[in-house]
């Protein structure tokens, strides 16, 4: 396998713009793959040189118009056999790169990461996007191995002290940095009728009918079982339901999804559909936005979108994705996996008056914007890199 790298800076661009490489486990869509692109436009946009090593995905081209340069990894390699073999090539490949810092995304990124780091002779940072597993051994060394990075961020507070709660050597080593959103992008006066005329079209959304829109993964239950019973006990006929976060073929819990649906008598009345590249679009088709997941989430950035839209949000409490709402002024939660607290909470949603409604959204889009703006989270990563540069 050949990788081709940009040429080195100067000695002179390697003090104020970094070269910075992160690692991670896929570009195929999700929060992740979003906050390594936004963290290589900001590098780009200080001067800095932005290399992605990943098993590739969907978003590879979009990573490769901001000028980034992107490393194939083999994918379906395990993380631990991944991490003794994969830093000797990745080394020799990177020396005449000069990297300065290198971002692990995950936990399974990280022991390639810190082997990596060592046979460079530069620091490394894992951020915690998720809160760490209680089973399974070979998770756990994983985690371990996260932990030990010269740098660690957490996306929540929720993921900073559960990190805290199993591994108090950290006391004082963590650093929250939220993911930001690009709040200009996210802004309802930009969305074109005709983008949601298309959209609309695309996914086939039943005109005159309220509309819920949940997106995430399927490649496990993240909440989406207990919206269908939620939806079910909701009882309301004219509601329609958007599962969005389809990858192609069908998952096996999409499958368990599909049955749950029929289940629950509520076929033509919610919807598995794709990932949509038009998210903007899509949250100004919604009248309320779902994230699911409960204690399981370290962050939601579809909570974060669509209160920069201006949209009512609902997220089940208890993990980091809760932190980005206001109760009662930009949305509501509902305690986690509990069927009925999330259909009243989608009730009290959709009998939202037009007056009301209008200043939730004006609420809504002041909070996005004065706490999760992507060029203020921006410069607290990059500041992060500066200090963690050996360059």
């Amino acid at each position: 396998m050949a990788w081709y790298l940009p040429q080195p800076p100067t000695d002179c661009q390697r003090v104020s713009a970094p070269t910075v490489l992160q690692i991670v486990p896929t570009l195929d869509g999700g929060g992740i793959a979003r906050a390594t692109l936004d963290a290589a436009q900001a590098t780009i946009a200080a001067g800095g040189t932005a290399i992605v090593a990943s098993p590739g995905g969907a978003l590879v081209p979009e990573l490769l118009r901001l000028r980034a340069t992107h490393l194939e990894l083999p994918a379906h390699r395990h993380p631990l056999w991944a991490g003794l073999t994969l830093p000797r090539k990745l080394a020799a490949s990177l020396r005449e790169a000069a990297v300065s810092v290198i971002h692990a995304r995950s936990a399974a990124t990280a022991w390639l990461a810190r082997g990596l780091g060592a046979r460079l002779g530069v620091k490394w940072i894992a951020t915690l996007h998720v809160p760490f597993s209680t089973t399974g051994l070979a998770r756990r060394v994983l985690e371990a191995r996260q932990v030990s990075a010269d740098g660690l961020i957490a996306v929540s507070q929720f993921v900073a002290r559960d990190a805290q709660a199993r591994f108090p050597q950290l006391d004082g080593r963590i650093e929250m940095i939220v993911p930001g959103v690009n709040v200009d992008r996210f802004d309802p006066a930009l969305v074109r009728a005709d983008r949601l005329i298309r959209l609309a079209n695309t996914l086939r959304v039943p005109d005159g009918s309220p509309i819920i829109l949940c997106a995430n993964r399927f490649d496990e239950d993240n909440g989406q079982a207990v919206l269908i019973e939620a939806l079910k006990l909701l009882g309301q006929a004219d509601v329609f339901c958007l599962l969005l976060g389809s990858q192609g073929a069908p998952t096996a819990f999409e499958k368990e999804l599909e049955r749950r649906i029929e289940n629950a008598e509520l076929q033509g009345r919610v919807k598995i559909g794709p990932y949509v590249d038009d998210m903007p679009a899509a949250y100004m088709l919604a009248d309320v936005v779902v994230a699911t997941g409960g204690a399981r989430q370290g962050f939601s950035r579809t909570l974060i979108e669509a209160q920069a839209m201006g949209r009512p949000v609902i997220a089940e409490d208890g993990g980091g994705a809760a932190e980005a709402v206001v109760p009662g002024v930009t949305g509501w939660l509902a305690a986690a996996g509990d069927a009925s607290a999330l259909a009243e909470a989608l009730r009290s949603a959709l009998s939202l008056s037009t007056e009301r409604r209008a200043e939730l959204a004006r609420r809504a889009q002041e909070h996005a914007r004065s706490r999760y703006d992507l060029a203020r989270c921006n410069r607290q990563l990059l500041d992060l890199y500066e200090r963690m540069s050996t360059r």
